[in-house]
């Protein structure tokens, strides 16, 4: 089906239709990987897989019904074990097992793959020779390896191995482990995810399509009206991890994921991992210089950024807390485990440190809850080596900093990310800039991961098998933490190599949504011409339409060129309320009202709009939102909508110039 402002419309032609992929140019390059050849399993080995799984959840897990109703999770159980009622290969098999954790909504729960298979692809190249973010919708490559036919840095993926990228991107989508209602996470985890083999798009494809001999990609520049089609050569699991990347390396180190700037009175922290487990330092020491500079240097405002964090060890959590808490500090409520006995478990499982320890602790470490639980006695014996670092008091550092605290916050946020956020933002009245991290701030099922191997298809799970709790007052229940001030990465920040946030956070107030409708109004006013860019409902396909577009007011004209004398037209009528703060938009007999989430002049007197809001489409309710940036003569309005539990996916978007 078309966007609703062309239902009027006659169908579009066959040509415009084959504007938008084919009409393409190809590149062509060889390729030669060995064919993988899956185990196939009999449904016998199948159902004994599944059966100790389910044995193993049960048993370990403390989040198991947590997010979702033990109906919820009966279901999903029924269906994988339907899939494993007769043969099936260790491919399928390893995504109805993902699709299963997946329904948890636990983000330290999620399948890997064999030792076979991951030796597999360290042998032999299969991974896409490109990395990708998807930015208001669209997959946008951020780098390359560059190959002759490669998409170039900032182009649109429009097609992989002949499957249109939304309907690529829904079938991997419930695969994806987050915690609790965070789905947010779900676009970020798909291009960028180091529990796994470098992201949940190169990790899950294979188990849906097989390992790929080749990748036919079709691309274009945004904005284009034409694209163009390459076959590219895959590439090793190593060669994928040396692309460069903005949101920092493939399981990076905290030693080495620190930036570090002062300018003024204002200082920006970035903190890419809190992982500290690998190349261990000692946390608060090794910060100690720079919040040393700090005071020194009498500064006022600190922007810690942590929106590439997904968290790591809490001793790096703990030390952030001596140098910005304004009070000693307990960091966690005592660790609770659902058991400290799994029978004969064990065999099938391993883990870091002791395992006696581990799978067999003293019962006297522990008290047992009403509900029949266990939480661990802190023991203060070791500090900062001890398992419950977290759960006994921390003093202060003498060189605190005591200025405005500015955090920034983003769906990669996770674990102890999440955590960190959560405390900064109670006990010290942090201001949250960004965009909503995802995790969980009351605390996520995590503690000491158990990495089990099932012994017929030696396929592997990450089973939770603790909860560690955050010590704190309040929080949103099954969420991350919500930003204070949203603002939302478009493609024309992408473009401009401009960050908003951190413009955001580097100023010394937040500016007030004043009087949108007259700013908007002078923005727009004009003639604009260009193109519209639209995916039909139906088979996720694109058509391009040149566009006209006439603004007096906040009333839009739109023309449409629909092919040899088929002229559409249409008009839309955008009204705000007296506060500024939503927005009814009347086309025809249709009214939409949408929250204005964001309206921010950047810099550069870049202007950008963001509407948030409910809709109809193809006869389902989904989210909207509407990402509107106006820069020097260009105009870009993107709808993007999605349904829970899926990521926002691009529903038409204008390219125009003045």
């Amino acid at each position: 089906m078309r966007p609703s402002f062309l239902l009027a419309a006659t169908a579009v032609s066959a040509t415009a239709i084959a504007v938008a992929v084919p009409g393409i140019a190809t590149a062509q390059q060889a390729t030669s990987v060995a064919a993988y050849q899956p185990r196939i399993l009999s449904a016998q080995d199948a159902r004994a897989d599944v059966a100790l799984l389910r044995r193993a959840l049960e048993t370990v897990h403390p989040g198991l019904y947590r997010y979702s109703s033990k109906a919820q999770i009966d279901a999903a159980f029924a269906r994988l074990e339907a899939a494993a009622s007769r043969p099936i290969s260790d491919l399928a098999l390893h995504s109805e097992i993902a699709l299963m954790l997946a329904t948890i909504h636990c983000d330290h729960t999620k399948a890997e793959m064999s030792d076979a298979m991951t030796a597999y692809r360290k042998t032999n190249p299969t991974h896409l020779p490109f990395r990708f973010k998807i930015i208001e919708g669209r997959m946008i490559v951020i780098s390359n390896d560059g190959q002759a036919g490669a998409p170039p840095v900032g182009t649109e993926i429009l097609k992989i191995n002949g499957m249109p990228v939304p309907t690529l991107l829904l079938k991997l989508a419930p695969t994806v482990a987050y915690d609790g209602g965070t789905d947010q996470a779900i676009a970020v985890k798909l291009g960028d995810d180091s529990d796994l083999q470098g992201d949940d798009f190169n990790e899950y494809y294979p188990s849906f399509f097989g390992f790929p001999s080749s990748w036919k990609v079709a691309w274009k520049p945004i904005g284009a009206q034409s694209g163009t089609e390459a076959t590219l050569t895959p590439i090793t699991f190593n060669r994928w991890i040396d692309l460069p990347t903005p949101d920092g390396n493939y399981r990076n180190e905290f030693y080495k994921a620190i930036t570090w700037r002062m300018a003024g009175k204002v200082a920006r922290l970035k903190i890419d991992t809190f992982v500290n487990y690998r190349n261990p330092v000692q946390t608060t020491a090794f910060l100690g210089g720079f919040f040393k500079a700090m005071k020194d240097a009498g500064t006022e405002r600190l922007i810690l950024d942590l929106r590439n964090n997904g968290g790591g060890s809490e001793d790096v959590s703990i030390a952030l807390g001596r140098y910005l808490l304004p009070q000693p500090f307990i960091w966690s409520k005592p660790v609770r485990y659902k058991a400290i006995r799994y029978g004969d478990l064990p065999k099938y499982m391993e883990s870091w440190g002791d395992t006696e320890e581990l799978f067999n602790p003293p019962a006297g470490n522990f008290t047992r809850t009403a509900d029949g639980w266990y939480d661990r006695i802190p023991d203060a014996s070791g500090v900062e080596t001890s398992d419950d670092v977290s759960t006994i008091e921390h003093a202060l550092s003498p060189d605190r900093f005591t200025g405005k605290l500015v955090i920034l916050t983003g769906p990669q946020n996770g674990s102890g990310a999440t955590r960190t956020v959560a405390q900064l933002k109670e006990r010290a009245g942090a201001l949250l800039v960004g965009e909503d991290g995802a995790g969980s701030a009351e605390g996520p099922t995590s503690g000491q991961i158990f990495l089990m191997t099932l012994p017929n298809s030696n396929l592997k799970v990450r089973i939770a098998n603790a909860w560690n709790r955050t010590n704190i007052k309040s929080w949103v229940p099954n969420m991350g933490v919500p930003a204070d001030v949203l603002v939302v990465p478009t493609l024309a920040d992408f473009q401009a190599g401009r960050d908003r946030a951190l413009e955001v956070a580097r100023g010394a107030a937040i500016p007030a949504l004043s009087d949108p409708a007259k700013k908007l109004a002078a923005a727009l006013k004009g003639h604009w011409s260009g193109t519209l860019d639209y995916r039909d409902y139906g088979n996720d396909g694109r058509a391009i339409l040149s566009t006209i577009l006439e603004v007096d007011g906040l009333s839009l004209s739109w023309t449409y060129d629909d092919g040899p004398t088929k002229t559409v037209r249409s008009t839309e009528v955008w009204a705000f309320d007296p506060t500024g703060q939503r927005v009814t938009i009347r086309k025809g007999s249709k009214i939409s009202t949408s929250l204005v989430s964001e309206l921010r002049q950047s810099a550069d007197g870049g202007l950008t709009v963001i509407l948030d809001g409910m809709g109809n489409e193809n006869g389902k309710q989904v989210i909207l939102r509407t990402i509107l940036t106006l820069g020097q003569g260009t105009l870009r309005m993107t709808q993007l909508s999605r349904t829970p539990r899926t990521p926002f996916l691009m529903r038409h978007s204008y390219e125009l110039r003045r």
